[in-house]
C-alpha cells in the first residue's frame, strides 16, 4: 500500500527553569516574580516520513500573544512558545519539560491530528499539578464535541480567540465572571457575543512570526479572514462571518518585511485567497515586490473566478503552486454540500494556471452526500486529464464535529468514525466495499500521489527507520522502554528471538501502552533465520492495541493495515531468499 494520511511520567519537578521567550516584549522568568507564566503549545502532526522537515508553525499562539500584549493584561503575564525541539519528545517527556518550566497557564491549539494526544498530555499535567490552568482552542474545538466533555481543560474557545483570550486571563486573575458564547468556562458555555476582531490590528509583528518560525521551513500569512463559500463539511464559514481583509499596501508591507527578515516561502492561509476585490492589483503588487522571485508563494484559490491575466501574474509573482478544491464535478453532489459550481469556468481557470506554468494541486473528495462511486471515478478522470501540471489528490470525506454535514448524517445515511479523523465509513450511495474499491483504485493508480513508502520490511538495510534507534539485547527485554522521542525504532537483537517471543511481546505492549500516540518501529535483528510464527505472534500483539489516528484513515483502515506501529526484520546476508521473501510477505500483509 502506498497511500497514507493527508498532507500534524509527568514528574512534578521542583526545579524552576527559565522559559525560552521569543517575543521581544516578554521578560525572562525570575524567581519570586508575581507575574503569571503562559506557555503556547501546538503538538505536531506525526507521520512516517523521515525525509522531509516537519512543519509545526504555532500560528495561533502568535496571534494570541499579540492580542495579550495589546491588552491591559500585558503587565500581569510573561509568555513563551514551546521550543522546536519539544516537537520530537514523547508525551511523558513533554509533560516533564512543561512541568519543569513551572508554567501557570497552558494555551493549546487543537487540530484533528493532535487533539487526542493533547488531551492525554493535559490529563498528565493536571494529575501532576492540579493548579495549572489549561485552555484550548483551534479548528478542532466545537460545542458538544465528543472528546471535550470530560477533558482535563479549564476552558475551551471556539472561533476567534484574540478578544476572548485576554478576557479569560483577566477573569482567572481577578475571579470576576466571564460570559462569551464562544467560551466554555467551568463547564458552561456563555451567551454573549465576543468583541469583533479587526484583522490588521490582530497581526503579530513580522519579527515575532520569524522568531516563532525558527528553523521551520515556511512563513504563514493571513490576508483575508472569512470565506465566501458555505460548504457543509467545513466549519470555517460558521466561525467567521463576512470577509475582513488587509489592504493591499498592508499585505505588501508584511511581505516586504518577511523578505527582509530572511523568509524563503510564504503560504497565504486564507481559505480563498482570491476572494478579495482588486485581486489583480494585489498580484501585480506581489510581483513588483518579488522581482527576483526570491520568495515562493502558495495559496488556495477558486479557479472559476480566475482570469488569464491573474494566472500570468501569479506566475510572475512566483506562486510555485496553488491548491484548487473541486471536490466533485457532479452539480447535484456540490449542491448537496452547499458548494456553488461553474465547472466550465473551473476548468478554464485551471488551464490558465497550467498554461502560465503554475503547478496546481487539485482536490477531489469521495463519500460526499449523494455521490456514487462512478462519479468519483469521473471526477478523478476529469482532473487527471489536465496532465502533468496538475497533481490530483483524492481525499476521504471527514465528518467533523460542529459541521452542518455532521448534523445531516442521518439524512444522508452516513456512518463515520467516532474518533479523529472522523472518516466516512458508509453513505446511502457508498458501501464499505465501495470505499475499499476506491482506495484500491487510488493505491494502484500511477498518477496519484503517494505518501512515503516503506521499500522493504525485511532486508539487510532498512531505509525509512526513525532517527532515534535504541538497541536492546534479549537480556534487556524486561527493562524500561528506552528512548525519549515520539517516533522511535527499537532494535531487538539476539540469537534465539523465538524463545523470547513472550518477552518481546511484553516490550511491545509496554511501549504502545505508555505512548499510544507515538509512532513505533519494532525491528527484529536475528542472528539466524527464526520461525515465521515469531512474526505472526508479534504482529498480533501490535494489532491488539486500539488503532492510532494514522490507522483510522481509510488508506490504512480499508486494507486492515497498521501503519503507526510496524514490525521489521533486519536480515543477515546469510539468510535465504526464500525466508526473506516469506517474512516480507507476512510483514507487508499487516503493515502495508
Amino acid at each position: 500500500m502506498k497511500r497514507g494520511i493527508y498532507r500534524p511520567n509527568a514528574a512534578n519537578t521542583r526545579k524552576k527553569t527559565a522559559f525560552r521567550f521569543v517575543s521581544p516584549r516578554c521578560a525572562l522568568y525570575v524567581p519570586g516574580m508575581a507575574k503569571t507564566h503562559i506557555l503556547y503549545l501546538q503538538l505536531p502532526l506525526l507521520d512516517n516520513d523521515t525525509q522531509t522537515d516537519r512543519e509545526n508553525f504555532p500560528f495561533a499562539g502568535a496571534y494570541l500573544d499579540h492580542a495579550l500584549r495589546r491588552s491591559p493584561e500585558d503587565g500581569f503575564h510573561t509568555s513563551a512558545f514551546a521550543p522546536t525541539e519539544w516537537d520530537e519528545l514523547d508525551t511523558h517527556r513533554l509533560a516533564d519539560a512543561i512541568l519543569a518550566t513551572r508554567v501557570d497557564i497552558l494555551a493549546c491549539t487543537l487540530y484533528l491530528w493532535n487533539i487526542e494526544r493533547t488531551l492525554r498530555l493535559a490529563a498528565l499535567l493536571k494529575t501532576a499539578r492540579p493548579a495549572i490552568k489549561i485552555v484550548a482552542g483551534g479548528p478542532e474545538t466545537a460545542k458538544e464535541h465528543p472528546l471535550l466533555s470530560n477533558a482535563a481543560l479549564d476552558a475551551v474557545v471556539t472561533g476567534e480567540g484574540e478578544a476572548v483570550f485576554p478576557a479569560l486571563l483577566h477573569a482567572w486573575r481577578t475571579g470576576k465572571p466571564i460570559d462569551f458564547e464562544t467560551l466554555c468556562h467551568d463547564g458552561q458555555w456563555g451567551s454573549a457575543p465576543p468583541p469583533s476582531v479587526e484583522l490588521a490590528a490582530a497581526q503579530p509583528a513580522e519579527e515575532t512570526i520569524m522568531q516563532c518560525v525558527q528553523n521551520r521551513p515556511v512563513v504563514y500569512l493571513e490576508t483575508v479572514r472569512g470565506c465566501p463559500l458555505t460548504c457543509s463539511y467545513c466549519r470555517y464559514y460558521q466561525l467567521h462571518t463576512g470577509l475582513r481583509m488587509l489592504t493591499i499596501p498592508q499585505v505588501i508591507a508584511r511581505v516586504r518585511r518577511f523578505r527582509e527578515l530572511g523568509a524563503k516561502e510564504i503560504r497565504f492561509v486564507d481559505p480563498t485567497f482570491n476572494a478579495r476585490p482588486k485581486f489583480t492589483a494585489l498580484l501585480a503588487a506581489l510581483a513588483e515586490v518579488n522581482p527576483d522571485r526570491h520568495l515562493a508563494f502558495f495559496a488556495e484559490i477558486r479557479s472559476d473566478t480566475l482570469t488569464t491575466e491573474q494566472a500570468l501574474l501569479m506566475r510572475a509573482a512566483n506562486f510555485t503552486a496553488v491548491e484548487v478544491g473541486v471536490q466533485s464535478i457532479d452539480p447535484q453532489v456540490l449542491e448537496n454540500v452547499s458548494r456553488p459550481t461553474r465547472l466550465e469556468k473551473t476548468g478554464a481557470g485551471i488551464r490558465a494556471l497550467c498554461d502560465a506554468g503554475v503547478h496546481v494541486v487539485l482536490d477531489i473528495m469521495y463519500g460526499l452526500p449523494g455521490q456514487h462511486p462512478d462519479e468519483v471515478r469521473r471526477s478523478l478522470d476529469w482532473g487527471l486529464a489536465f496532465g502533468d501540471a496538475v497533481q490530483v489528490q483524492c481525499m476521504q470525506t471527514l465528518v467533523l464535529p460542529g459541521t452542518v454535514l455532521r448534523s445531516q448524517a442521518a439524512q444522508w445515511g452516513f456512518r463515520h468514525g467516532a474518533l479523529p479523523p472522523y472518516g466516512i465509513r458508509q453513505t446511502d450511495h457508498l458501501s464499505p466495499e465501495g470505499i475499499r474499491d476506491i482506495e484500491i483504485l487510488l493505491d494502484e493508480h500511477p498518477n496519484l500521489p503517494a505518501d512515503p513508502v516503506t521499500p522493504r520490511f525485511c532486508a539487510q538495510r532498512l531505509s525509512g527507520l526513525f532517527h532515534e534507534q535504541c538497541r536492546m539485547g534479549t537480556e534487556q527485554l524486561g527493562n524500561p522502554v528506552p528512548g525519549k522521542t515520539n517516533r522511535r525504532a527499537l532494535l531487538i537483537c539476539g540469537a534465539d528471538l523465538f524463545s523470547h517471543r513472550a518477552a518481546i511481546a511484553g516490550l511491545i505492549n509496554r511501549a504502545i501502552t505508555a505512548e499510544p500516540d507515538g509512532l513505533w518501529q519494532f525491528v527484529l535483528v536475528p542472528e539466524f533465520e527464526e520461525p515465521l510464527n515469531l512474526i505472526e505472534e508479534l504482529a498480533a500483539a501490535i494489532r491488539n492495541h486500539p488503532p492510532h489516528l494514522l490507522d483510522r484513515f481509510a488508506s490504512a483502515d480499508a486494507f486492515g493495515l497498521t501503519v503507526s506501529r510496524r514490525l521489521y526484520v533486519r536480515a543477515n546476508r546469510s539468510f535465504s531468499s526464500g525466508w526473506k521473501s516469506a517474512a516480507e510477505e507476512l510483514l507487508r500483509e499487516s503493515f502495508g
